[in-house]
């Protein structure tokens, strides 16, 4: 498990990350102890907190972590006609979904939404600064090279995202995380991502042609 700030090499770190996400899950935030981590992890008290400085600073470098997952690829291709942006928004969508709901990623954002309810405004900030504003700012920029080249109309992309991320996600996140419904699988996050896309092509204008 790698985060922002660990170094891929540092076996010490990961051990700990991965330990310490366990121990959260299984027994909670506030019941989970140092010294459980370190057990497991192996590792002493010393070599933990030489690396972290307390148990929130590993709480928020797992947020981090799960966070940044969510990310799209930084070589998203810039679309060069209506086709192509379609079909590149269909890939990122099951990209994007298959991350959101993945069991891993759930377990620690129900951590952090427990942390940041009482208080915890360091973990809600990881959350929407390495989640939500990074993925925000892909797709505007994917969408905003699609108005440059004439496939959508640049007062169109704000609805055109909302139309989008409104379908992809719907209630699943929610559904997850209160462990009302099973997870979708990997068919019916294909079928969101395709409905999602298609749901956007319906709202972009018939005039917005390539060029």
């Amino acid at each position: 498990m790698e985060t922002a700030k660990e170094p891929p090499g540092d076996p010490r770190r990961a051990a700990i990350l991965q330990a310490a996400f366990d121990v959260f899950v299984e027994n909670g935030f506030e019941a989970a102890t140092t010294a459980e981590i370190v057990r497991r992890a192996r590792v002493s008290k010393r070599t933990l907190y030489e690396l972290f400085a307390s148990k929130q600073e590993i709480l928020t470098a797992l947020v981090r972590y799960g966070s940044q997952k969510l990310q799209p690829s930084p070589d998203l291709p810039e679309p060069q006609s209506r086709e192509q942006f379609l079909a590149v928004l269909e890939q990122f969508g099951r990209a994007f979904l298959r991350e959101l709901l993945h069991p891993e990623r759930t377990a620690m954002y129900r951590l952090a939404i427990a942390e940041a309810g009482r208080g915890g405004a360091l973990v809600a900030r990881e959350l929407d600064a390495n989640g939500r504003q990074p993925v925000m700012r892909a797709a505007t920029q994917f969408f905003d090279q699609a108005a440059a080249r004439g496939i959508i109309r640049r007062e169109e992309i704000a609805l055109l995202l909302s139309v989008y991320f409104s379908v992809l996600i719907g209630f699943a996140q929610l559904q997850t995380l209160l462990g009302t419904e099973p997870p979708l699988d990997a068919e019916a996050i294909a079928q969101r991502a395709v409905l999602a896309t298609r749901a956007t092509a319906r709202m972009m204008q018939p005039d917005s042609a390539d060029r």
